[in-house]
Protein backbone atom coordinates (compact mmCIF):
# COMPACT_ATOMS: atom_id res chain seq x y z
CA UNK A 1 0.00 0.00 0.00
CA UNK A 2 1.22 3.12 -0.76
CA UNK A 3 2.19 5.62 1.80
CA UNK A 4 1.13 9.53 2.24
CA UNK A 5 4.62 10.63 1.68
CA UNK A 6 4.74 8.43 -1.92
CA UNK A 7 0.99 9.84 -2.99
CA UNK A 8 2.79 13.88 -1.90
CA UNK A 9 5.86 13.11 -4.55
CA UNK A 10 3.04 12.01 -7.41
CA UNK A 11 0.75 14.78 -6.31
CA UNK A 12 3.67 17.27 -6.46
CA UNK A 13 4.54 15.88 -10.25
CA UNK A 14 0.97 16.48 -11.40
CA UNK A 15 0.69 19.91 -10.30
CA UNK A 16 4.19 20.61 -11.81
CA UNK A 17 3.12 18.75 -15.11
CA UNK A 18 -0.38 20.48 -14.98
CA UNK A 19 -0.03 24.56 -13.82
CA UNK A 20 3.82 24.80 -14.14
CA UNK A 21 4.06 25.16 -10.16
CA UNK A 22 7.49 23.81 -9.28
CA UNK A 23 7.40 20.84 -7.05
CA UNK A 24 10.22 21.43 -4.67
CA UNK A 25 8.32 24.93 -4.33
CA UNK A 26 4.88 22.84 -3.16
CA UNK A 27 4.52 22.12 0.59
CA UNK A 28 2.15 19.32 2.38
CA UNK A 29 -0.05 22.52 4.21
CA UNK A 30 -0.64 24.84 1.09
CA UNK A 31 -4.28 25.05 0.17
CA UNK A 32 -5.20 24.70 -3.28
CA UNK A 33 -6.68 27.34 -4.50
CA UNK A 34 -5.35 30.04 -2.37
CA UNK A 35 -1.44 29.46 -1.98
CA UNK A 36 -1.21 27.71 -5.44
CA UNK A 37 -3.92 29.60 -7.04
CA UNK A 38 -5.04 26.51 -8.97
CA UNK A 39 -8.45 27.05 -10.57
CA UNK A 40 -11.16 24.74 -11.28
CA UNK A 41 -9.77 23.82 -14.98
CA UNK A 42 -6.53 23.15 -13.57
CA UNK A 43 -8.05 20.93 -10.72
CA UNK A 44 -10.08 19.05 -13.24
CA UNK A 45 -7.16 18.08 -14.95
CA UNK A 46 -4.74 17.19 -11.76
CA UNK A 47 -7.63 15.24 -10.53
CA UNK A 48 -7.36 13.28 -13.83
CA UNK A 49 -3.79 12.57 -13.68
CA UNK A 50 -4.48 11.06 -10.37
CA UNK A 51 -7.00 9.12 -11.61
CA UNK A 52 -4.99 7.83 -14.14
CA UNK A 53 -2.06 7.20 -11.91
CA UNK A 54 -3.63 5.09 -9.70
CA UNK A 55 -6.99 3.73 -11.41
CA UNK A 56 -9.53 5.39 -9.03
CA UNK A 57 -12.04 8.07 -9.37
CA UNK A 58 -11.47 11.03 -6.81
CA UNK A 59 -14.23 13.97 -6.28
CA UNK A 60 -12.70 16.55 -3.98
CA UNK A 61 -16.56 15.97 -1.80
CA UNK A 62 -15.50 12.39 -1.04
CA UNK A 63 -14.14 13.47 2.15
CA UNK A 64 -17.53 15.54 3.03
CA UNK A 65 -19.51 12.73 1.52
CA UNK A 66 -17.71 10.32 4.35
CA UNK A 67 -18.39 12.97 7.30
CA UNK A 68 -21.72 13.06 6.13
CA UNK A 69 -22.51 9.51 6.06
CA UNK A 70 -20.95 9.46 9.81
CA UNK A 71 -23.46 11.93 11.08
CA UNK A 72 -26.71 9.32 9.14
CA UNK A 73 -29.54 11.51 10.39
CA UNK A 74 -27.92 14.32 11.65
CA UNK A 75 -27.78 17.27 8.83
CA UNK A 76 -24.18 18.28 7.84
CA UNK A 77 -25.70 21.64 6.48
CA UNK A 78 -28.26 23.68 6.31
CA UNK A 79 -28.66 26.02 3.65
CA UNK A 80 -24.65 26.00 2.47
CA UNK A 81 -23.88 26.49 6.15
CA UNK A 82 -21.85 23.63 7.92
CA UNK A 83 -23.79 22.67 11.12
CA UNK A 84 -21.77 22.06 14.48
CA UNK A 85 -21.80 18.43 13.93
CA UNK A 86 -20.71 18.50 10.61
CA UNK A 87 -17.70 20.47 11.68
CA UNK A 88 -17.52 18.14 14.55
CA UNK A 89 -16.96 15.37 11.59
CA UNK A 90 -15.33 17.08 9.39
CA UNK A 91 -12.55 17.95 12.26
CA UNK A 92 -11.79 14.04 12.74
CA UNK A 93 -11.85 13.41 8.79
CA UNK A 94 -9.73 16.67 7.80
CA UNK A 95 -7.48 16.72 10.59
CA UNK A 96 -4.90 18.41 8.67
CA UNK A 97 -6.94 21.36 8.42
CA UNK A 98 -6.30 24.19 11.63
CA UNK A 99 -8.83 23.41 13.96
CA UNK A 100 -9.46 27.00 14.25
CA UNK A 101 -10.28 27.61 10.67
CA UNK A 102 -13.25 24.74 11.31
CA UNK A 103 -15.60 26.60 13.22
CA UNK A 104 -19.45 27.37 13.05
CA UNK A 105 -20.66 29.24 10.56
CA UNK A 106 -18.32 28.12 8.33
CA UNK A 107 -19.67 27.74 4.59
CA UNK A 108 -19.12 24.55 2.59
CA UNK A 109 -17.20 26.94 -0.48
CA UNK A 110 -15.34 28.37 2.52
CA UNK A 111 -14.75 24.73 3.29
CA UNK A 112 -13.59 24.08 -0.27
CA UNK A 113 -10.85 27.11 -0.21
CA UNK A 114 -9.36 25.23 2.97
CA UNK A 115 -8.51 21.91 0.86
CA UNK A 116 -4.77 21.48 0.86
CA UNK A 117 -1.99 19.35 -0.77
CA UNK A 118 -2.51 17.12 2.79
CA UNK A 119 -5.97 17.00 1.88
CA UNK A 120 -5.62 15.76 -1.58
CA UNK A 121 -2.81 13.31 -0.62
CA UNK A 122 -5.63 11.93 1.91
CA UNK A 123 -8.10 11.98 -0.70
CA UNK A 124 -6.27 9.40 -2.82
CA UNK A 125 -4.78 7.44 -0.31
CA UNK A 126 -9.08 6.93 1.47
CA UNK A 127 -9.87 5.88 -2.40
CA UNK A 128 -6.57 3.62 -2.88
CA UNK A 129 -7.56 2.15 0.69
CA UNK A 130 -11.58 1.42 -1.11
CA UNK A 131 -13.01 4.48 1.20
Amino acid sequence: MKKIEEIFDDVCNVIENSTGYKKEDINMDDTLFDKLEIDSIDLVDILFELETLYDIELKISDIEIKAKKELGDIQYEIDGVITAEGIESLKKHMSEINPDKLTEGLTINELIQLFSIHSLCKLVLLKLEGM
